[in-house]
Protein backbone atom coordinates (compact mmCIF):
# COMPACT_ATOMS: atom_id res chain seq x y z
CA UNK A 1 0.00 0.00 0.00
CA UNK A 2 1.44 3.77 -1.22
CA UNK A 3 2.08 6.07 1.56
CA UNK A 4 -1.18 8.06 0.23
CA UNK A 5 -3.55 5.87 0.01
CA UNK A 6 -3.12 4.30 3.80
CA UNK A 7 -3.35 8.44 4.93
CA UNK A 8 -6.47 8.17 3.13
CA UNK A 9 -7.68 5.13 4.51
CA UNK A 10 -7.32 6.06 7.84
CA UNK A 11 -8.52 9.54 7.74
CA UNK A 12 -11.79 8.12 5.98
CA UNK A 13 -12.28 5.37 7.75
CA UNK A 14 -11.25 7.29 11.03
CA UNK A 15 -14.18 10.10 10.88
CA UNK A 16 -16.95 7.80 9.89
CA UNK A 17 -19.13 4.86 10.79
CA UNK A 18 -21.45 2.73 9.01
CA UNK A 19 -23.36 -0.64 9.44
CA UNK A 20 -22.18 -0.95 5.84
CA UNK A 21 -18.97 0.54 5.86
CA UNK A 22 -16.10 -2.03 7.07
CA UNK A 23 -14.88 -0.75 10.65
CA UNK A 24 -11.11 -0.15 10.57
CA UNK A 25 -9.87 -1.26 14.36
CA UNK A 26 -6.41 0.00 14.69
CA UNK A 27 -3.84 1.42 12.16
CA UNK A 28 0.13 0.90 12.54
CA UNK A 29 2.82 2.37 10.80
CA UNK A 30 6.64 3.15 11.28
CA UNK A 31 9.61 3.84 9.24
CA UNK A 32 9.32 0.44 6.81
CA UNK A 33 6.00 -0.87 7.30
CA UNK A 34 2.08 0.32 7.21
CA UNK A 35 -0.88 -1.50 8.69
CA UNK A 36 -4.39 -1.60 8.99
CA UNK A 37 -6.37 -4.22 10.96
CA UNK A 38 -9.97 -4.34 10.36
CA UNK A 39 -12.68 -6.37 11.45
CA UNK A 40 -12.87 -9.86 10.68
CA UNK A 41 -15.56 -10.55 7.60
CA UNK A 42 -16.45 -14.54 7.73
CA UNK A 43 -17.79 -14.56 3.75
CA UNK A 44 -14.85 -12.68 2.40
CA UNK A 45 -15.49 -10.60 -0.78
CA UNK A 46 -18.39 -10.95 -3.20
CA UNK A 47 -16.14 -11.42 -6.14
CA UNK A 48 -14.99 -14.39 -4.63
CA UNK A 49 -19.07 -15.54 -4.59
CA UNK A 50 -19.51 -14.54 -7.72
CA UNK A 51 -16.88 -15.75 -10.09
CA UNK A 52 -14.46 -17.69 -7.40
CA UNK A 53 -15.56 -21.15 -9.14
CA UNK A 54 -14.79 -19.57 -12.47
CA UNK A 55 -11.38 -19.22 -11.22
CA UNK A 56 -10.97 -22.46 -9.51
CA UNK A 57 -10.94 -20.98 -5.92
CA UNK A 58 -14.04 -22.18 -4.44
CA UNK A 59 -15.65 -20.69 -1.62
CA UNK A 60 -15.71 -22.70 1.51
CA UNK A 61 -16.77 -21.71 4.50
CA UNK A 62 -20.32 -23.30 6.69
CA UNK A 63 -22.29 -22.75 3.16
CA UNK A 64 -22.28 -25.98 1.25
CA UNK A 65 -22.31 -24.66 -1.95
CA UNK A 66 -20.66 -21.59 -3.42
CA UNK A 67 -23.57 -20.04 -5.65
CA UNK A 68 -25.26 -16.97 -4.14
CA UNK A 69 -28.62 -17.48 -4.20
CA UNK A 70 -31.23 -14.66 -5.45
CA UNK A 71 -32.26 -13.03 -2.40
CA UNK A 72 -28.93 -13.47 -0.49
CA UNK A 73 -27.55 -11.16 -3.82
CA UNK A 74 -30.82 -8.57 -3.23
CA UNK A 75 -29.66 -8.34 0.50
CA UNK A 76 -25.81 -7.44 -0.34
CA UNK A 77 -26.86 -5.39 -3.64
CA UNK A 78 -28.94 -3.11 -0.74
CA UNK A 79 -26.70 -3.37 1.88
CA UNK A 80 -24.14 -1.92 -0.40
CA UNK A 81 -26.08 0.87 -2.15
CA UNK A 82 -26.58 1.70 2.03
CA UNK A 83 -23.18 2.42 2.49
CA UNK A 84 -22.91 4.28 -0.84
CA UNK A 85 -25.73 6.56 0.10
CA UNK A 86 -24.21 7.25 3.42
CA UNK A 87 -21.36 8.19 2.07
CA UNK A 88 -22.89 10.66 -0.86
CA UNK A 89 -25.53 12.05 1.23
CA UNK A 90 -24.93 12.00 4.80
CA UNK A 91 -21.26 13.12 4.94
CA UNK A 92 -20.35 16.38 5.00
CA UNK A 93 -18.48 16.87 2.63
CA UNK A 94 -19.55 14.24 0.09
CA UNK A 95 -17.11 10.84 0.41
CA UNK A 96 -16.51 9.66 -3.02
CA UNK A 97 -15.22 5.89 -3.40
CA UNK A 98 -13.16 6.11 -6.43
CA UNK A 99 -13.01 1.97 -6.48
CA UNK A 100 -16.61 0.22 -6.19
CA UNK A 101 -16.09 -3.43 -7.35
CA UNK A 102 -17.43 -6.46 -6.24
CA UNK A 103 -14.08 -6.93 -4.67
CA UNK A 104 -14.24 -4.09 -2.43
CA UNK A 105 -17.43 -5.24 -0.96
CA UNK A 106 -17.25 -7.48 1.89
CA UNK A 107 -19.57 -10.06 3.47
CA UNK A 108 -19.92 -10.98 6.85
CA UNK A 109 -21.18 -14.03 8.69
CA UNK A 110 -24.82 -13.25 7.60
CA UNK A 111 -23.94 -11.68 4.09
CA UNK A 112 -24.45 -8.37 5.14
CA UNK A 113 -22.40 -6.34 2.69
CA UNK A 114 -19.67 -3.64 4.20
CA UNK A 115 -17.87 -1.07 1.23
CA UNK A 116 -14.09 -1.50 1.72
CA UNK A 117 -10.81 0.18 0.39
CA UNK A 118 -11.17 3.41 0.77
CA UNK A 119 -7.04 3.66 -0.71
CA UNK A 120 -9.03 6.10 -3.92
CA UNK A 121 -11.31 7.32 -1.91
CA UNK A 122 -11.93 11.20 -2.14
CA UNK A 123 -13.97 14.08 -0.01
CA UNK A 124 -15.11 16.35 -2.06
CA UNK A 125 -14.24 19.77 -1.51
CA UNK A 126 -17.39 21.85 -1.68
CA UNK A 127 -20.75 19.78 -1.26
CA UNK A 128 -22.26 19.16 -4.75
CA UNK A 129 -19.05 20.36 -6.85
CA UNK A 130 -17.00 17.99 -8.77
CA UNK A 131 -13.06 17.67 -7.80
CA UNK A 132 -10.35 17.51 -10.64
CA UNK A 133 -7.76 14.60 -9.96
CA UNK A 134 -4.54 14.82 -10.95
CA UNK A 135 -4.47 10.81 -11.57
CA UNK A 136 -7.13 8.31 -12.99
CA UNK A 137 -7.75 5.55 -9.96
CA UNK A 138 -10.16 2.85 -10.87
CA UNK A 139 -10.23 -0.72 -12.33
CA UNK A 140 -11.33 -1.01 -15.70
CA UNK A 141 -15.11 -2.59 -16.49
CA UNK A 142 -16.24 -0.31 -13.15
CA UNK A 143 -14.72 3.05 -14.37
CA UNK A 144 -17.15 5.75 -15.66
CA UNK A 145 -16.98 7.20 -19.44
CA UNK A 146 -15.96 10.85 -18.57
CA UNK A 147 -14.10 9.98 -15.28
CA UNK A 148 -10.93 8.97 -17.86
CA UNK A 149 -11.35 11.51 -20.00
CA UNK A 150 -11.69 14.75 -17.93
CA UNK A 151 -10.16 12.89 -14.44
CA UNK A 152 -13.39 14.96 -12.47
CA UNK A 153 -14.95 13.09 -9.96
CA UNK A 154 -18.53 13.56 -8.51
CA UNK A 155 -21.34 10.76 -6.98
CA UNK A 156 -21.58 9.91 -10.32
CA UNK A 157 -18.46 7.65 -10.93
CA UNK A 158 -19.65 5.61 -8.08
CA UNK A 159 -23.40 5.32 -9.08
CA UNK A 160 -21.64 4.17 -12.56
CA UNK A 161 -19.58 1.30 -10.74
CA UNK A 162 -22.59 0.10 -8.51
CA UNK A 163 -24.54 0.01 -11.61
CA UNK A 164 -21.99 -2.50 -12.77
CA UNK A 165 -22.09 -4.19 -9.55
CA UNK A 166 -25.77 -4.53 -10.27
CA UNK A 167 -25.21 -6.37 -13.63
CA UNK A 168 -22.74 -8.66 -12.20
CA UNK A 169 -25.12 -9.83 -9.29
CA UNK A 170 -28.04 -10.39 -12.20
CA UNK A 171 -25.71 -11.83 -14.71
CA UNK A 172 -23.30 -13.51 -13.25
CA UNK A 173 -20.50 -11.74 -15.75
CA UNK A 174 -17.16 -10.37 -14.73
CA UNK A 175 -17.26 -6.51 -14.67
CA UNK A 176 -14.26 -7.37 -18.19
CA UNK A 177 -16.83 -9.90 -19.45
CA UNK A 178 -18.48 -8.51 -22.33
CA UNK A 179 -17.92 -9.20 -25.99
CA UNK A 180 -15.93 -8.02 -29.35
CA UNK A 181 -13.29 -6.62 -25.90
CA UNK A 182 -16.34 -4.34 -24.65
CA UNK A 183 -17.36 -4.14 -21.51
CA UNK A 184 -20.06 -5.99 -19.11
CA UNK A 185 -21.75 -2.40 -19.50
CA UNK A 186 -21.64 -2.33 -23.04
CA UNK A 187 -22.88 -5.64 -23.40
CA UNK A 188 -25.74 -5.36 -21.30
CA UNK A 189 -26.91 -2.32 -23.14
CA UNK A 190 -26.54 -4.38 -26.38
CA UNK A 191 -28.44 -7.14 -24.84
CA UNK A 192 -31.47 -4.78 -24.09
CA UNK A 193 -31.54 -3.41 -28.06
CA UNK A 194 -31.06 -6.96 -29.86
CA UNK A 195 -33.36 -8.74 -27.30
CA UNK A 196 -36.06 -6.29 -26.31
CA UNK A 197 -38.19 -7.27 -23.96
CA UNK A 198 -36.18 -10.96 -23.56
CA UNK A 199 -33.60 -9.57 -21.26
CA UNK A 200 -34.36 -12.79 -19.36
CA UNK A 201 -32.14 -14.44 -21.74
CA UNK A 202 -29.05 -12.37 -19.94
CA UNK A 203 -29.77 -13.04 -16.43
CA UNK A 204 -27.03 -15.44 -14.54
CA UNK A 205 -28.80 -19.19 -15.31
CA UNK A 206 -27.67 -20.29 -11.91
CA UNK A 207 -30.35 -18.33 -9.56
CA UNK A 208 -32.85 -17.50 -12.09
CA UNK A 209 -35.75 -19.12 -11.33
CA UNK A 210 -39.67 -17.99 -12.25
CA UNK A 211 -39.99 -16.50 -8.42
CA UNK A 212 -37.68 -13.97 -8.84
CA UNK A 213 -37.50 -13.52 -12.89
CA UNK A 214 -39.32 -10.28 -12.35
CA UNK A 215 -37.57 -8.69 -9.76
CA UNK A 216 -33.99 -9.80 -11.60
CA UNK A 217 -35.33 -8.01 -14.32
CA UNK A 218 -35.95 -4.66 -12.04
CA UNK A 219 -32.28 -5.10 -11.08
CA UNK A 220 -30.72 -5.26 -14.65
CA UNK A 221 -32.67 -2.32 -15.86
CA UNK A 222 -31.47 -0.40 -12.68
CA UNK A 223 -27.93 -1.37 -13.39
CA UNK A 224 -28.75 0.18 -16.95
CA UNK A 225 -29.79 3.17 -15.83
CA UNK A 226 -26.69 3.73 -13.45
CA UNK A 227 -24.38 3.00 -16.22
CA UNK A 228 -25.96 5.25 -18.41
CA UNK A 229 -23.50 7.56 -20.77
CA UNK A 230 -24.09 11.09 -19.29
CA UNK A 231 -23.60 11.45 -15.60
CA UNK A 232 -26.66 13.26 -15.78
CA UNK A 233 -28.85 10.50 -16.63
CA UNK A 234 -27.89 8.76 -13.57
CA UNK A 235 -29.56 8.54 -10.79
CA UNK A 236 -28.24 9.72 -7.22
CA UNK A 237 -27.68 6.70 -4.73
CA UNK A 238 -30.07 7.46 -2.50
CA UNK A 239 -33.12 7.15 -5.35
CA UNK A 240 -30.88 3.43 -6.61
CA UNK A 241 -31.26 2.57 -2.73
CA UNK A 242 -34.97 3.26 -2.59
CA UNK A 243 -35.97 1.09 -5.77
CA UNK A 244 -34.05 -1.63 -4.44
CA UNK A 245 -35.75 -1.01 -1.18
CA UNK A 246 -39.00 -1.37 -2.84
CA UNK A 247 -39.15 -4.55 -4.00
CA UNK A 248 -41.63 -7.15 -1.88
CA UNK A 249 -39.13 -10.11 -1.89
CA UNK A 250 -37.16 -7.40 0.65
CA UNK A 251 -39.36 -6.95 3.23
CA UNK A 252 -38.26 -9.77 5.84
CA UNK A 253 -34.47 -7.70 4.90
CA UNK A 254 -35.79 -4.06 5.94
CA UNK A 255 -36.20 -4.68 9.71
CA UNK A 256 -31.99 -5.78 9.86
CA UNK A 257 -31.18 -2.38 7.76
CA UNK A 258 -30.74 0.24 10.61
CA UNK A 259 -30.60 3.69 9.22
CA UNK A 260 -28.90 6.06 11.89
CA UNK A 261 -27.03 8.22 10.13
CA UNK A 262 -29.02 7.41 6.69
CA UNK A 263 -31.66 9.86 5.80
CA UNK A 264 -33.09 9.04 2.59
CA UNK A 265 -35.39 10.96 0.32
CA UNK A 266 -38.15 9.79 -1.53
CA UNK A 267 -37.89 8.08 -4.70
CA UNK A 268 -38.52 10.86 -7.50
CA UNK A 269 -41.67 10.11 -8.68
CA UNK A 270 -41.17 9.53 -12.52
CA UNK A 271 -37.99 8.14 -13.63
CA UNK A 272 -38.15 9.75 -17.15
CA UNK A 273 -36.57 12.85 -16.18
CA UNK A 274 -33.30 10.36 -15.83
CA UNK A 275 -33.19 9.77 -19.53
CA UNK A 276 -33.81 13.47 -20.65
CA UNK A 277 -30.56 14.23 -21.08
CA UNK A 278 -29.86 10.72 -22.64
CA UNK A 279 -31.40 11.80 -26.23
CA UNK A 280 -29.09 11.20 -29.10
CA UNK A 281 -26.39 9.97 -26.26
CA UNK A 282 -26.10 6.63 -27.82
CA UNK A 283 -27.06 7.61 -31.47
CA UNK A 284 -30.02 4.54 -32.27
CA UNK A 285 -29.92 3.11 -28.60
CA UNK A 286 -31.55 5.78 -27.13
CA UNK A 287 -34.49 5.26 -29.56
CA UNK A 288 -34.37 1.81 -29.14
CA UNK A 289 -34.51 1.43 -25.43
CA UNK A 290 -36.26 4.37 -23.86
CA UNK A 291 -39.73 3.21 -23.56
CA UNK A 292 -38.35 -0.27 -22.61
CA UNK A 293 -36.18 1.69 -20.14
CA UNK A 294 -38.82 3.61 -18.68
CA UNK A 295 -41.48 0.58 -17.93
CA UNK A 296 -38.80 0.55 -14.66
CA UNK A 297 -41.10 2.59 -13.12
CA UNK A 298 -43.87 0.69 -13.11
CA UNK A 299 -42.04 -2.29 -11.88
CA UNK A 300 -40.77 -0.57 -8.37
Amino acid sequence: MQEKEYDAEVQILGTILHLNIVKLLCCISNEKSMFLVYEYMENRSLDRWLHGNKRGSLVTNSVHHSVLDWPRRMHIAVGAAQGLCYMHHSCSPSIIHRDVKTSNILLDSEFNAKIADFGFAKMLGKQGEADTMSVVAGTFGYMAPEYAHTTKVDEKIDVYSFGVVLLELVTGREAKEGDDNTCLAEWAWRQLIQDGNRIDNALDEDVKEPCYLDEMMMVFKLGLMCTGTLPASRPPMKDVLQILLRNGSLQAYKEKIVQTENDVAPLLTATTDYFASKKGSRKKRTSDITDEVHSLASIV
